[in-house]
């Protein structure tokens, strides 16, 4: 399966481009808002009151207009899946006509992230919070992408795209194994690089290449998994 999504995707590489461009291009503005520069898991409540506190305009920005930016990559990635022709303008219009239920599904799943990032302030359950973080990751990855494949409600998208997430699981931590190896392999060949503002641009550029690779076997497995119930139902 992972040569099947990789075939398409490249094959569909430069229609994706535009949006990774944007990413990269974003990722080096100050609206980006990095979780990782808080320690979030080191028990201490003040850390996340100032990280909302300072970055609140950010994280609404994220919210809402980052919302539209991935519905919007994500009916062209599953157009690119689905084998249709791309039209930057149709898929924008479709994007825009499920934008409130993909930006419902996104409060529903940062709500859930939030309420066990703030169990991490415990320090007795501050173990449990974080492999619980890791296991919702992976479990989460298939939500956004089944919600736009069948446009169907953020409930539904919730419920059927955890479903969907434990089913395919083992796959998808293999896959995340995978590119963080060549993540990892890519830092440090290009490690002499960050110093610069290009290298760091080039390592954002490979880093947002694979997180787009993952929406697109995430639509993936939604496509093959939908063939599957049609097929039960007959």
């Amino acid at each position: 399966m992972y040569k099947e999504v990789w075939d398409k995707y490249m094959k569909g590489f430069k229609l994706i481009l535009p949006f990774i461009l944007v990413y990269v291009l974003f990722q080096n503005t100050s609206f980006n808002f990095k979780f990782v520069e808080y320690g979030f898991f080191e028990g201490k409540f003040s850390t996340f009151k100032q990280a909302v506190e300072n970055n609140l305009i950010s994280i609404l920005f994220i919210l809402f207009v980052g919302s539209l930016f991935y519905s919007f990559l994500t009916v062209v990635i599953k157009k690119l899946i689905n084998g249709e022709i791309i039209n930057y303008i149709e898929s924008f219009k479709e994007s825009l006509g499920i934008y409130l239920k993909y930006l419902g599904l996104n409060i529903i799943l940062s709500g859930v992230m939030l309420g066990v990032m703030l169990l991490g302030f415990f320090h007795i359950i501050m173990p449990i919070a974080f492999i619980l973080m890791i296991y919702l990751s992976v479990i989460f990855t298939p939500c956004e992408a089944y919600l736009v494949y069948n446009n169907s409600s953020p409930v539904e998208a919730f419920k059927k795209g955890i479903s969907v997430g434990k089913k395919y699981s083992g796959e998808i931590i293999l896959l995340s194994i995978m590119i963080c190896i060549i993540l990892g392999i890519a830092s440090v060949i290009t490690i002499s690089m960050k110093t610069s503002p290009i290298g760091e641009i080039f390592v954002d550029f490979i880093n947002t290449c694979a997180l787009f690779y993952v929406y697109a076997f995430a639509m993936t497995i939604c496509k093959k998994e939908g063939k599957e119930e049609q097929a039960l139902e007959y």
